[in-house]
């Protein structure tokens, strides 16, 4: 129903206006319609500046119509949304007093956000945190921690994994993993060795490193001179790699594990003894070495290279000579050799156990010398070498011969001689000794012998009249010149 209006006259009283009853209708009327809205029946009450509900426990509902919103001076509700209306303005939520904006399990209190449960605020997405982060207590991220700035931490904190740019200060006492840090201190847990491992090729590379209190391993060195007389200190500060002990006249000791040995590859020391030998001295002494080890390539002493294991002479054309002290013998795999020269054409013979002395043969010659051969000779017809020696070093020659054909399973013993005159060779077969035709009742002769010189070697020739293959042993002395 429109709202109906009182007709009220043009003047008082002049009799155009309702009459009492008829404006007593339009007043009802119209609060009838007023007091059926739903917002006069509603449980709300609006007092100054107060909107309320008289019913018990209700909600207050601000209902926009379609795509409306709930617009107030400067924000908008809408839908689950609250927005600041004005262009770029902060939306604001002041408590009173102490009190706190609290969101579900959220409470906030000017710069501080807890639990309203005294749980814990768990944060599920990535956090950029451009300034300053205070931590007090202990406190879990399940992702990647990422800080720009400062981190300041006080109480415990674990992590799995630490990576830092720049300077990072740690106060007080860390730990990580099994290492704790504290002032200029690196510690490991109990009787845990302290271990340093570059990536790759690279090096643990320390400056200025000190090891119990004793030994320092440094890059320069600073030294103490005391001159005589009124006494007087001069400082010597040196450059180079030093390893030197701090305390004062220590010892500096190298000791290798078991039967281990130190080894050094390049060795320039100053003064003191090496097994009592000096050492720095202008005038080279003598040297006695319990074990001495050389790692190098080759190491020349003298005339004598040593490399891996050859000893040679470096020398050209120079003997290798071994020499025992006094009456010591030479002594190789357990072999010693003789302290003495021996005498002309004598052997060396050993006595079983190791000794070899030197013995006179009866097989050794000085004009004459013997030994022995084989040879195959085709039976093909050709002259064919049996044997060949110097002409000009040897005279003449005796052969004993002996003849095997397999082939016919015939075979001979004989004696030659031979000699020459410089140009000509001669040359002579006796005493044969033969199966003949198996049975001994002849003599077995296939074997053609002849004599020549040529190239200046005195031959010892022979073919073979029939067709199968002889096989020649010979023992030869042979006389000299």
């Amino acid at each position: 129903m429109a709202q109906q209006l009182i007709n009220i006259g043009v003047t008082a009283d002049d009799g155009t206006g309702d009459t009492i009853r008829g404006a007593g209708i339009k007043i009802n009327d119209n609060f009838t319609e007023l007091f059926a809205r739903p917002s006069v029946i509603s449980d709300i009450n609006v007092v100054q500046n107060n909107i309320s509900t008289t019913a018990s426990n209700a909600d207050i509902f601000v209902t926009p119509s379609g795509t409306g919103s709930v617009v107030f001076p400067a924000i908008t509700i809408e839908d689950n949304s609250i927005k600041a209306t004005r262009s770029n303005d902060d939306l604001v939520f002041v408590p009173s007093g102490s009190g706190s904006v609290i969101m579900q399990g959220l409470s906030f209190s000017g710069s501080t956000i807890y639990a309203t449960d005294s749980s814990q605020v768990n944060i599920t997405e990535a956090v950029t945190v451009d300034g300053g982060l205070t931590a007090n207590g202990t406190h879990g991220t399940g992702g990647n921690v990422v800080i720009n700035n400062t981190l300041d931490v006080t109480g415990l904190t674990t992590l799995n994994s630490l990576t830092t740019s720049g300077t990072t200060s740690l106060a007080g006492t860390t730990t990580v993993d099994n290492l704790t840090f504290n002032n200029n201190v690196i510690a490991t847990s109990s009787n845990a060795d302290l271990n340093f491992t570059p990536g790759g090729t690279g090096v643990v590379n320390i400056s200025d490193l000190t090891i119990d209190s004793s030994i320092n391993l440094s890059e320069s060195l600073t030294t103490d001179s005391t001159a005589t007389s009124d006494v007087s200190t001069q400082t010597t500060d040196q450059t180079g790699n030093f390893i030197s002990t701090l305390r004062s006249d220590d010892d500096l000791l190298f000791t290798a594990n078991g039967t281990g040995s130190v080894q050094i590859s390049g060795l320039d020391i100053d003064g003191g003894t090496v097994d009592d030998t000096t050492i720095g001295a202008t005038t080279p002494a003598a040297a006695t070495f319990s074990t001495l080890s050389y790692d190098n390539s080759a190491l020349v002493i003298d005339g004598v290279t040593v490399n891996d294991n050859t000893i040679s002479a470096n020398a050209s054309n120079s003997d290798l000579e071994l020499n025992a002290s006094g009456t010591g013998y030479v002594n190789i795999n357990s072999v010693s050799f003789p302290n003495t020269g021996g005498l002309l054409g004598q052997v060396l013979q050993t006595d079983g156990n190791g000794q070899l002395a030197w013995f006179t043969s009866p097989i050794l010659f000085d004009n004459s010398d013997m030994d022995d051969g084989t040879v195959t000779l085709t039976g093909d017809s050709s002259t064919q070498t049996i044997d060949s020696f110097s002409a000009s070093t040897y005279r003449s020659a005796k052969y004993l011969l002996q003849v095997s054909d397999s082939t016919a399973d015939r075979y001979k013993l004989l004696e030659v001689n031979l000699s020459h005159d410089g140009s000509t060779a001669y040359t002579s077969s006796f005493g044969g000794a033969s199966n003949g035709a198996g049975d001994g009742s002849s003599v077995y002769d296939t074997l053609q012998l002849s004599a020549d010189i040529s190239g200046g070697s005195v031959r010892l020739l022979g073919s073979v009249n029939n067709t199968n293959t002889q096989v020649i042993k010979f023992v030869r002395r042979i006389f000299k010149v």
